[in-house]
C-alpha cells in the first residue's frame, strides 16, 4: 500500500488531501508543528496511518522522521506561512519566519528524503508552491520570494532527480480558502492577492496532488486562467503594474465581499 508524508496536515489543503487519499487507498503520516491542532483535526486515523509532530524548520526533526519512517514513498509537503503587509514595513523576522517555514524548511524535507529515494531510485517529492512563485504579488513580497524559491528549487531538483527514477512536482494554486489567506484579509495590503479572482476551495488543490501522483509532471498551475496571466507576467515583468491597477478595484470588491462573510477571527486559526 503506498504510503505519504504530508507536511501542514492540520491546516485546509493538508485535511482536503489527507481525506482524498484515503479514499485512494494511501497510508499517511500526518504532520504539523501544532500538535494541539494536529490532534484535534485528526483525533482518529484510519489504521496504518499516524499523525506525527514536526517542526520543518528543523533538519534533525527531518532526519529523525525519515529514519523513523523509511517506508514513506511520496513526500507532500504543503507547510507554509504568509503576512500580508508591505516589505519594508514589516519586522525583518516576519521575512524570517517565512523563509523558514516555506523555503528553508521545505529545502530541508527535500534533501532528506530526496537522498532516501534516490538510494532506492523510486519516490515522489511533491512542493506547495503559489501562482505568486510565478508572478510577484505587491502586498505579499515576503511569501511571494519564498514561493518563487520553492519555485526554482523544485523545477532544478527535478532535473537532477528525476534521472534517479525520483521526480519532483511543483503545484502552484492560486489564493485558497484557507485560514492561510482568511487570516490576512482584514489587512489591507492583502488585496492583490485576489487581483485576478476569487479563492480556489482546498478540494480542488488536493485534485491536483492527486493528478501530480497519477501522471508526476513537473509543474501544475492552477486555475488556468490566473495561471496563464501569471505566466505572461512573468514573461513580460513590465506588465505587472498595468495589470495591478487594472484589476484592483474588482480586487477590492472581492475582499469587501469576503471579509463580511468571514466569521470572528479566532475561529480562523
Amino acid at each position: 500500500m503506498p504510503k505519504a508524508l504530508l507536511t501542514g496536515a492540520a491546516g485546509g489543503i493538508g485535511q482536503a488531501t489527507a481525506q482524498l487519499l484515503w479514499r485512494k487507498g494511501f497510508d499517511l503520516v500526518l504532520t504539523d508543528r501544532d500538535e494541539s491542532l494536529l490532534h484535534r483535526t485528526y483525533p482518529e486515523v484510519p489504521a496504518g496511518s499516524t499523525s506525527y509532530v514536526l517542526d520543518v524548520t528543523s533538519l534533525k526533526a527531518w532526519q529523525e522522521a525519515a529514519q523513523r519512517f523509511t517506508e514513506v514513498d511520496t513526500l507532500i509537503q504543503l507547510a507554509g506561512v504568509m503576512r500580508a503587509g508591505t516589505f519594508i514595513h514589516q519586522p525583518i523576522e516576519t521575512w524570517h519566519l517565512q523563509l523558514q517555514v516555506n523555503l528553508v524548511g521545505l529545502a530541508y524535507g527535500a534533501w532528506t528524503f530526496g537522498r532516501l529515494f534516490a538510494e532506492r531510485r523510486s519516490g515522489h517529492l511533491i512542493h506547495l508552491s503559489s501562482l505568486a512563485g510565478v508572478a510577484a504579488i505587491p502586498g505579499i513580497v515576503g511569501y511571494t520570494a519564498t514561493k518563487f524559491g520553492v519555485r526554482g528549487l523544485s523545477l532544478g531538483l527535478d532535473a537532477e532527480l528525476r534521472p534517479l527514477g525520483v521526480p519532483v512536482t511543483v503545484i502552484g494554486p492560486g489564493p485558497v480558502r484557507t485560514p492561510l489567506i482568511l487570516n490576512e484579509l482584514p489587512k489591507p495590503e492583502s488585496v492583490y492577492t485576489l487581483a485576478a479572482g476569487g479563492l480556489l476551495e482546498p478540494e480542488e488543490v488536493a485534485q491536483a496532488i492527486w493528478r501530480a501522483i497519477r501522471k508526476r509532471p513537473r509543474e501544475i498551475l492552477l486555475p488556468f486562467h490566473k495561471a496563464m496571466a501569471a505566466r505572461l507576467v512573468s514573461i513580460w515583468p513590465a506588465l505587472q503594474s498595468y495589470a495591478t491597477s487594472l484589476f484592483e478595484s474588482g480586487a477590492r470588491r472581492r475582499r469587501e465581499k469576503y471579509l463580511q462573510s468571514l466569521p470572528n477571527s479566532d475561529t480562523l486559526s
